[in-house]
């Protein structure tokens, strides 16, 4: 109890404060001004079997400094049961063991008061264009800002959960497949899912959709138990029910430990499927935690350089040199990124799949730094 109680003052609680004009009040009308401010990063810790892993927050929903009862709150897909009570107050919990941002809204003011009085339409539109967020990530620390030779600004710092632990060490997690699929005249086939297994049959996986280009992507295991190279997998085709393959004891053929383009037609009605030719290359996805940067709009900066957390939580940032004397917000995820050679605690990120944009739930605004 000690430990959660720690937990919920250092998170704090957050309010929703609107600044418009209480119904009844004798002040001029002005357009309403929602202000949200949101509870303190809570520092992500390691999952134990003795606890539920979670942290009570509180929020509160304040309009003009006064308490909203009667609201419901929405934490990302979850919609909390109970509105808000006559402080205006609200609990979710939240695990405290995934890097994440939890985005919060207001789900529905239809039946809110303040003080016994119901809020006017304006208000409720208010609250409900308005967000924020709860976010559990890795707390920041021993930032410094830099130049290269280059002069271009150069970020370092560290991260660490609340038990002063670093992030996992970035590892392979699986290999790339990605092709087109294409009908009998070699028009792009849409909605179709492309299906592999190692003739060992231990390993399989399933591709995306195929949009409207044919395209599909998919993830597999580029190896089998047999330490064949290359090694035989046997393909499938669904699109919708009908269902394509080749024929039996026909494989394709990948090369061991690589990625691979695999384009597929489909054949003529009656005849059987023609054997594609892979097209392997090298590199693979690596899973990891990493840090980037955004500007003050929250548009991400792709950087110059960038490494996988170490085996101490150490990253390094390089920005571009027209970010030198502006302020950026830094942000952190675990990402599965590609990578053409092998990526190691400490090492360089492959820029090619840096993220362009966040997610709603990547933790982000966990520190403000002054380039120098």
């Amino acid at each position: 109890m000690a430990r959660r109680a720690s937990q919920l003052l250092a998170a704090g609680a957050f309010a929703l404060a609107c600044l418009a004009t209480v119904p009844g009040a004798t002040a001029t009308p002005s357009a309403s001004k929602v202000t949200i401010v949101p509870p303190a990063v809570l520092a992500l810790r390691a999952w134990t079997p003795a606890t539920s892993n979670t942290t009570p927050m509180q929020g509160t929903i304040e309009l003009n400094g006064k308490p909203v009862a009667g609201v419901r709150v929405r934490v990302d897909n979850y919609l909390i049961p109970k509105p808000t009570d006559a402080e205006g107050h609200f609990t979710y919990l939240a695990d405290d063991t995934l890097l994440q941002r939890h985005v919060v809204t207001v789900a529905d003011s239809s039946n809110a008061t303040v003080g016994g009085k119901p809020l006017t339409s304006e208000q409720q539109a208010a609250l409900a264009a308005t967000p924020s967020a709860i976010t559990v990530a890795y707390p920041i620390s021993n930032v410094q800002v830099s130049r290269n030779a280059a002069g271009d600004p150069v970020v370092t710092g560290r991260i660490m959960d609340g038990a002063k632990v670093p992030p996992p060490r970035v590892s392979l997690l699986t290999y790339s497949l990605s092709g087109t699929v294409t009908d009998s005249n070699g028009k792009p086939v849409v909605g179709a899912v492309v299906s592999t297994r190692t003739v060992d049959r231990d390993y399989w996986t399933v591709s995306s959709y195929t949009d409207k280009n044919g395209h599909y992507t998919s993830l597999f295991t580029a190896s089998d138990e047999e330490g064949h190279n290359p090694v035989p997998f046997t393909i499938r085709i669904a699109d919708g029910n009908d269902t394509y393959q080749f024929l039996p004891a026909e494989y394709v053929y990948f090369k061991a430990l690589e990625s691979s383009v695999l384009n597929l037609q489909l054949p003529p009605q009656g005849y059987p499927m023609a054997l594609p030719l892979p097209k392997s290359y090298p590199g693979a996805i690596y899973t990891g935690t990493i840090v980037g940067a955004t500007t003050a709009n929250g548009q991400v900066i792709r950087p110059v350089k960038a490494t996988w957390t170490d085996a101490e939580g150490n990253f390094t940032l390089t920005l571009p040199h027209s970010y030198a004397g502006k302020s950026v917000s830094l942000w952190e995820d675990g990402v599965d990124l590609f990578s053409v050679k092998a990526a190691t605690p400490g090492g360089p990120v492959d820029l090619q799949s840096w993220p362009r944009i966040l997610a709603p739930n990547v933790a982000r605004n966990l520190a403000t730094v002054k380039l120098g």
